[in-house]
């Protein structure tokens, strides 16, 4: 008799809960995520091609190698598809410090415009040490045109860039 009383008593606290939500003056224009404006969200690590998947399980395991003749190399083509949770995992085996990011073209373009002082881990990139290996682990969805690039200065312009399309 416990059990019962207790669950219709939180089942008419849900449902009162819910009803007395207001969703009327939401703008549900933003909803889709593949035109979402991710500044609303004031997190940097937001792209328009997806975002961190901290604490997620990977769909796949991606290896990259990140060389002085500045170079990206993904290990095995991977077949990377929206929604997929990828495990990056990106080694550097250079003698120089490397950057991994993901993002839009556009957005590595802006990346690049900031310069030196932007190189901060925010969930789409990595800065990899001489010799080291790091993780990013991402979700892609939104905009299917992805860079991995190096925005360390001058890389990126001496091709350390791969696109690919989901």
């Amino acid at each position: 008799m416990k059990k019962t009383l207790l669950s219709l008593l939180l089942a008419l606290t849900t449902t009162t809960t819910m009803a007395a939500m207001d969703h009327s003056s939401m703008d549900h224009s933003q909803m889709n995520t593949t035109k979402m404006d991710h500044q609303m969200m004031n997190m940097k690590s937001i792209s328009e091609v997806g975002m961190p998947a901290i604490g997620s399980k990977p769909d796949k395991v991606v290896y990259v190698t990140l060389a002085d003749d500045m170079t990206i190399t993904v290990k095995e083509a991977a077949d990377i598809q929206p929604n997929d949770v990828v495990q990056f995992v990106v080694m550097n085996t250079g003698k120089m410090a490397h950057e991994f990011a993901i993002g839009s073209p556009q957005e590595q373009a802006q990346a690049r415009q900031i310069g030196k002082d932007h190189h901060k881990e925010h969930g789409n990139a990595v800065t990899v040490a001489p010799g080291k290996a790091k993780q990013v682990l991402w979700h892609f969805h939104g905009s299917n045109k992805i860079e991995f690039s190096c925005n360390m200065e001058g890389h990126a312009a001496v091709g350390m860039t791969k696109t690919i399309t989901l």
